[in-house]
C-alpha cells in the first residue's frame, strides 16, 4: 500500500510527492516500526521484499520512494552541496516516516532505520545530524557522507544500537569509510558494531539479515 504526499516544486524539493510503501502490521496494531531506505536505481517496493527474511508480527514497515530512484544525484563522497537540494529533500522523507510511526503511537525509541547502499548513507547521515535515541540504525554497504567524514557531529544518540556491514572490497564503499563511520557513532554515544566481509561485493548476506532480525526483536 502506498501513501502519497502533496507535490510542490520538484526542483526545490525533488522527493516531495513520492509514495511511501507500507507493509506489515496496520498502524493500530503496530508496536514497532522499520524505515527502509532503498539504494540508487532500486525501488521501495523491491526493497520491501526483503521483509520476507525478517517478518515479525507487530511491526510496521515504511519504505519511501526516491524520485528517479536516487536519493541524491552525485557521488555521496563528493562535496555535500553538490547533492542539494536532493539530500535535504531526502531527509524530509525520513522525517515524514518517523512522523507516520509517531502518529501510530510508535516513538523514535522503537523505530529502526535500515538502509542499503545510497539508502544506508542517507540513514547514517540522518541519524548523525539528528541525534537522539532511536530504536536502532542498520547501514548495509553505506557510510557517512562527504569527501571526508566529519568529526564535528554534535549531540548524543543515547545508546542507540548501530550496525554497519559491508564487503571488505566493496566497489563503492571503501572499508576505511566503514571504520571511520563506526568511530563517529561511538563518539555520538552509540552501541556500535561493524563487520567487513570478504568477497561479499555490493550485496546483503545472511549474517546481516540475522543482525536485522536481532535489532527488530529488541524492539519487541
Amino acid at each position: 500500500m502506498a501513501q502519497h504526499t502533496s507535490s510542490t516544486d520538484p526542483e526545490a524539493d525533488p522527493h516531495e510527492g513520492q509514495p511511501t510503501e507500507t507493509a506489515g502490521a496496520p498502524p493500530q496494531a503496530a508496536e514497532a516500526a522499520v524505515i527502509m531506505l532503498h539504494g540508487r536505481g532500486s525501488t521501495a517496493q523491491y526493497f520491501l521484499k526483503l521483509i520476507d527474511e525478517f517478518l515479525h508480527h507487530g511491526v510496521m514497515y515504511l519504505a519511501p520512494q526516491a524520485a528517479q530512484s536516487t536519493w541524491y544525484p552525485r557521488s555521496g563522497y563528493g562535496p555535500i552541496e553538490e547533492n542539494e537540494p536532493w539530500l535535504s529533500s531526502a531527509f524530509d522523507q525520513v522525517r515524514s516516516c518517523l512522523e507516520t510511526a509517531a502518529a501510530a503511537g510508535i516513538p523514535y525509541e522503537r523505530t529502526l532505520l535500515l538502509g542499503f547502499s545510497q539508502g544506508g548513507c542517507l540513514a547514517s547521515e540522518f541519524v548523525a545530524r539528528n541525534p537522539r535515541r532511536y530504536g536502532g540504525l542498520v547501514v548495509l554497504s553505506g557510510s557517512l557522507l562527504g569527501p571526508e567524514i566529519r568529526q564535528d557531529y554534535e549531540g548524543s544518540i543515547d545508546g542507540t544500537p548501530v550496525f554497519l556491514g559491508c564487503s571488505s572490497d566493496d566497489t563503492y564503499v571503501p572499508a576505511e569509510r566503514i571504520r571511520e563511520s563506526a568511530h563517529v557513532f561511538e563518539q555520538l554515544d552509540s552501541a556500535v558494531d561493524y563487520r567487513l566481509y570478504d568477497d561479499l561485493g555490493h550485496a546483503i548476506n545472511d549474517d546481516e539479515i540475522q543482525m536485522i532480525n536481532t535489532f527488530i526483536q529488541r524492539l519487541l
